[in-house]
């Protein structure tokens, strides 16, 4: 069995426990007013013009919603998107991303209830586009609340390659505090380490003991540039910024 149909099967049981813990509890219901769900989808469509909406399809079931600019942003049309399958879904995410993402998926899940207002999951992976290109993706689940108190569940997709490519699938995890939306943390699924060379291990694991790029060049016997070269490209492998989130990531890899 190929990994995108075993991903889909085993999200599939994902989900499918996800609706029976959601019918344990009524404080986060998902609206089910489909001139509620409909106002709601389109005042966030004026406010992310740029970002696909696509309405949860777990939390209501008997709606189907994608927006008209889905084929701008990921390349299909709304009608082809939303006509798409889990397991046709999973068979459009990059190979190497696959079980990053059902991880992500497994993260949310246990994470549940959690007030969809105040909590939000950002993550970052890759689908090919109907040309067979590969679509750096930032899918950010999220909620609004309706004026009945019961909550529209969505999806936002935002085609970020222009601005990060990447090779790692991550998750951030936003909370509302103090009024302001902030990453709180970002979850890093378990993936295949052959993505980061042997020097690279060396690099990031004195990233995390505190060494400067001086340091590190000295006692590797490189020259600072081919350091500075090593982190740039494991900056882009494994989606980070920077040296910190770096470090983050590599903790992470050494505690599992």
């Amino acid at each position: 069995m190929s990994n995108s149909r075993q991903a889909s099967h085993s999200f599939t049981r994902l989900l499918n426990a996800a609706q029976e813990k959601a019918s344990q509890y009524t404080v986060y219901r998902a609206e089910d007013d489909e001139e509620k769900v409909l106002s709601s989808l389109y005042i966030v469509e004026q406010i992310f013009p740029d970002q696909a909406l696509m309405l949860c399809s777990t939390s209501h079931p008997r709606l189907s919603y994608v927006s008209k600019n889905c084929l701008a942003v990921l390349g299909y049309s709304d009608r082809e998107f939303a006509s798409k399958s889990i397991q046709d879904f999973f068979n459009l995410v990059h190979p190497d991303d696959v079980e990053g993402v059902q991880r992500c998926f497994e993260f949310i899940n246990a994470s549940e209830p959690y007030d969809p207002e105040t909590n939000r999951f950002i993550l970052y992976y890759r689908i090919r586009n109907k040309e067979g290109e590969y679509v750096h993706l930032k899918d950010e689940k999220l909620a609004v609340k309706t004026a009945g108190s019961q909550y529209v569940y969505f999806t936002l997709f935002r085609n970020v390659a222009e601005e990060q490519q990447f090779t790692q699938v991550k998750m951030d995890i936003i909370r509302l505090l103090k009024g302001k939306y902030l990453k709180v943390h970002t979850y890093y699924p378990r993936q295949p380490e052959r993505l980061m060379t042997p020097r690279q291990h060396d690099i990031a694991d004195l990233i995390v003991r505190g060494f400067s790029n001086p340091q590190i060049a000295k006692r590797l016997n490189l020259s600072i540039n081919t350091v500075k070269n090593h982190k740039q490209h494991l900056f882009k492998k494994i989606n980070v910024r920077n040296s910190m989130e770096l470090a983050h990531f590599a903790r992470t890899m050494m505690a599992d």
